[in-house]
């Protein structure tokens, strides 16, 4: 216990020494207060003729279908930006430099032990601690190729073909491990998503809707809903601070006894 604990105070040092170094650049300051574009952007829409000859119509609205259109429009400053995916309805979420989070843990303000209405929904404060929802998030990944890039202790670990199906199969999760870029910690993290307990293809289970492999329900072994295989080496949505099974750990970096002061999870569309 003592052990986790001087482990977990020398993960909290070396995130601040390495922040105020600059060398842990996604350990942002908080961002505006107020959201930044919202309003659909003009685009030049094109019809053709009865002779098939191109003509120019008259300019159309749209609304930018994640962070990286908008991105590529010239919005670069991150914050909070109203998205349309899909033709359901648009919702808001935090982009950062082309990237769209979905996770983000710092403080403990949010109790994340919920149950499968809140996880499908989404909750918490985009500017501070949140989850954006099941059902968002597989409207973002159902289509084109997405990479998942999960943040903590000053790196990166990175996941290709990243997607999240839809509720009829309870959000089952697709990902393959592409690797880790470190900032600066003497400690590389590796793969505890898709490595010996994988959750390629594992559907999500909260406290009320027990879907992993275990005899029992993991989310409640572990305080925390995630796409648990029989259990999982991961979970990032465990108590804040907890020092045992039911924290925020990454095996293949701490263990249990040592919980992640910070995480993120955010998606990047390729194509």
């Amino acid at each position: 216990m003592l052990a986790g604990k001087l482990m977990y105070s020398l993960m909290i040092i070396i995130v601040i020494i390495n922040t105020v170094n600059g060398n842990c650049p996604d350990d942002e300051p908080p961002p505006p207060p107020s959201p930044i574009p919202e309003v659909p952007y003009v685009i030049s829409g094109k019809f053709y003729s009865p002779s098939n000859t191109s003509v120019n119509d008259a300019p159309v609205c749209a609304m930018a279908r994640g962070c990286k259109e908008w991105y590529d429009l010239g919005a670069t400053t991150n914050g909070i930006y109203t998205i349309k995916p899909d033709d359901d309805e648009p919702f808001q979420v935090y982009c950062q430099d082309g990237y769209t989070v979905f996770q983000r843990r710092q403080d403990g303000s949010v109790d994340f032990y919920r149950g499968w209405i809140d996880y499908e929904n989404g909750f918490g404060d985009l500017t501070g601690e949140f989850w954006l929802g099941l059902s968002k998030i597989h409207r973002l990944t159902k289509e084109g190729s997405h990479q998942l890039d999960v943040y903590f202790a000053c790196q990166l670990v990175y996941y290709n073909s990243f997607s999240v199906s839809d509720r009829a199969t309870e959000y089952t999760i697709n990902l393959q491990y592409s690797g880790v870029y470190v900032y600066s910690n003497p400690k590389t993290a590796g793969d505890s998503m898709a490595g010996r307990h994988s959750l390629n293809g594992m559907k999500f289970s909260t406290m009320d809707n027990d879907n992993d492999k275990h005899v029992d329900n993991c989310a409640m072994l572990h305080h925390g809903a995630w796409w648990y295989n029989s259990c999982s080496d991961s979970n990032l949505n465990g108590l804040y601070s907890a020092t045992n099974e039911t924290g925020i750990f990454w095996l293949d970096y701490a263990s249990q006894s040592t919980p992640l002061p910070y995480t993120r999870m955010r998606i990047y569309r390729e194509s």
